[in-house]
């Protein structure tokens, strides 16, 4: 098992994306953070998920990973190269002593080897994928092979000396994300109505997880109808007609929400009453920001991905996202917006304790 940093260290953090994988490793560099206020922390991360990082207090520096010039290495040769001997330089320039792969992948693997850190954490094989072991000198050894990421995150983070009795997710709000949020949310509002936050995109590599369009908009019909509610359909890069046609199948209660960043859409989720989403990004940041949660799964493992917090809800019905009902999804909605519970709280940070973790973490020695 690795040894612990120390307060001489330089820490790299090799997380690259996707959104979700970024968010659920914050909990666990707060630890490391925690532990060692004084130790630099760099963070390494793709363009999709880095503004999310940007004027963290957590971290001291973000570098970006150019995974768009490195995929245009055909087309694009000489910039790719470039691209590449920029990143390095930025690397060794680090003086990293400690690099810790937190993805486990050959690419971030490779990063870790490149930074010239003399200790390369990682996941011990087994627990790692495409032998991304090999580029690591140090590995951590997980209790089992089934383990929540948030959970597993933090074992990682407790091998290095990090800890803490509290899993925390801070995502800094800039005043004029606040305010715009506020605007977005206020005309939404009709008399006080609950908004509903409805995410049907997917990246196209994961549109296996992708609950059917004609799904939301039955869904969003039925909650405007049957709970009152004023269902906002998200969306992203590509996904705009996809949107509205969801809009217009579901008729005249829904809305479609006006294109928005990560940054953005984490400011409205702050003040929406709920969200509804498969595995992707935007679920994860859904409840990373408190608001609740119905998780839709199909092919990927809850036990790994699944929402926390005691407002989630997650539901499978079966290998295929497809096969969850939306007479199932509006159960749950009316569950959640029924409950006793508070109005969105814009300014809450995510919280709850080490010990409600699915399978909570120990100081991994």
């Amino acid at each position: 098992m690795p040894s612990s940093l120390q307060p001489s260290d330089r820490l790299l953090v090799i997380r690259l994306g996707a959104v979700g994988d970024v968010i659920r490793t914050l909990p666990a560099v707060r630890w490391i953070r925690g532990a060692f206020p004084d130790v630099p922390i760099a963070w390494v991360v793709e363009d999709l998920s880095r503004d999310l990082l940007i004027g963290h207090p957590d971290i001291d520096e973000v570098i970006r990973f150019p995974r768009r010039e490195l995929r245009e290495v055909l087309v694009h040769p000489l910039r790719a190269a470039r691209a590449l001997a920029a990143l390095l330089r930025h690397l060794r320039s680090g003086r990293f002593t400690i690099a810790a792969d937190f993805q486990g992948s050959v690419k971030s693997g490779l990063l870790a080897l490149l930074s010239g850190a003399r200790r390369r954490v990682g996941f011990a094989p087994g627990h790692s994928r495409e032998a991304s072991w090999m580029f690591t000198n140090e590995w951590v050894r997980l209790p089992k092979t089934r383990m929540n990421r948030v959970t597993r995150n933090l074992q990682f983070a407790a091998a290095l000396g990090g800890d803490g009795d509290e899993v925390t997710i801070l995502l800094p709000e800039r005043a004029e994300e606040q305010a715009e949020a506020d605007r977005i949310i206020g005309e939404l509002r009709n008399g006080g109505r609950p908004v509903v936050v409805l995410s049907a995109g997917t990246s196209h590599r994961q549109r296996h997880k992708r609950w059917p369009p004609g799904h939301y908009a039955r869904l969003a019909a039925l909650m405007e109808r049957t709970l009152g509610v004023i269902p906002a359909i998200a969306w992203g890069p590509g996904e705009e007609e996809m949107a509205r046609a969801i809009v217009l199948e579901a008729g005249h209660g829904a809305r479609l929400l006006p294109p928005m960043g990560l940054r953005l859409l984490a400011s409205v989720l702050r003040r929406a009453d709920l969200f509804v989403g498969a595995d992707t990004g935007p679920m994860h940041l859904a409840w990373a920001v408190g608001c609740p949660v119905i998780a839709l799964f199909g092919p990927t493992d809850p036990a790994l991905n699944a929402p926390l917090g005691r407002r989630a809800v997650t539901l499978r019905n079966g290998g295929s996202t497809a096969d969850v009902a939306p007479e199932a999804v509006l159960d749950a909605a009316r569950a959640l917006l029924t409950a006793a519970a508070p109005r969105p709280d814009p300014t809450a940070v995510f919280r709850m304790h080490r010990s409600d973790l699915p399978a909570s973490p120990g100081a991994a020695r």
